[in-house]
């Protein structure tokens, strides 16, 4: 486990115990999303984050600019904390393993499915009761649709990856065909 990973972990695991103190996880993790899809659409803010060179107490001054009143004080106080410890820039690493334990103590699974078209509704939500059968746990589901693919569904739950179509099919099949396998997008 790299060094960064190990620390967003440790952060958040502090944090979720925090929140969890205090009964606000919910709140916690709509404050993660937020500053996260803040990071993503903002270069600057992203580059202040990420930069060395930054005083610590800038960063503070223009997260609280930014964010106060928009994200709770738990948070705030947490920002603060990052950037007097030079901890910002594995931020976006701190949100994902929050959210990990989130989903883990909401019994949370996210899905992605991807089809090679857009699938019904009455399809989309009996692939999501299927998964959410096998699994035990209510599913967040993130469809996604690319042609490529052929037909058929790729979903992947966690770490672990359903390969049922048809592009994949082919595939096995050309490598049972020829002896070798090539891969062909």
């Amino acid at each position: 486990m790299a060094t960064s990973t190990r620390i967003a972990q440790r952060y958040a695991t502090a944090l979720m115990s925090i929140a969890n103190d205090n009964n606000t996880t919910e709140d916690i993790r709509k404050d993660f999303t937020l500053i996260v899809e803040s990071l993503n659409v903002s270069d600057e803010l992203r580059a202040l984050f990420n930069s060395p060179v930054v005083k610590y107490h800038h960063k503070i001054s223009i997260c609280k600019e930014v964010f106060e009143g928009k994200v709770s004080t738990l948070m705030i106080q947490f920002l603060e904390m990052l950037a007097k410890k030079r901890r910002e820039s594995v931020f976006q690493e701190i949100s994902a393993a929050f959210t990990e334990l989130y989903n883990k103590k909401n019994n949370l699974v996210p899905v992605k499915i991807m089809s090679a078209i857009e699938l019904s509704e009455d399809l989309s939500a009996s692939i999501v009761t299927a998964i959410a059968d096998k699994t035990g746990k209510t599913v967040l589901p993130h469809f996604s649709v690319d042609p490529a693919i052929k037909g058929g569904l790729i979903i992947t739950i966690a770490d672990m990856m359903i390969d049922a179509s048809v592009r994949h099919q082919l595939n096995k099949l050309q490598v049972e065909l020829s002896g070798s396998y090539s891969v062909t997008m």
